[in-house]
């Protein structure tokens, strides 16, 4: 009696444990699909993060030009004060003093 009684629990014991390896078994199935949207989800951020280093270097190459650009402009703009303010100066009339003229 004692030697089916140790059978039926070892039985048990074997069933439970099948059980719980077909349980881990889908869970493994489950995290390898995670496993492969996470490594391709990833691998989108790794392509984005390229994108945007590449696009903080243009922007950066653009500003530059921007600006040494603007310098020059800023630079021909003060010439240019310069010429009008020599030129208002020629054209400015001298200022003339009144004649007084004598009273009778």
């Amino acid at each position: 009696m004692t030697y089916y009684l140790g059978e039926i629990i070892l039985f048990v014991a074997l069933v439970l444990t099948s059980l719980q390896i077909l349980r881990m078994r889908s869970e493994l199935k489950r995290m390898r699909a995670y496993h492969v949207e996470f490594e391709r989800v990833f691998n989108q951020t790794e392509a984005a993060l390229e994108t945007i280093q590449r696009t903080v270097h243009d922007l950066h190459a653009s500003g530059r030009e921007v600006v040494e650009e603007l310098g020059l402009r800023i630079d021909a703009g003060r010439r240019v004060i310069v010429d009008l303010k020599a030129l208002a100066a020629r054209l400015e009339p001298a200022p003339t003093v009144a004649k007084r003229g004598t009273a009778a």
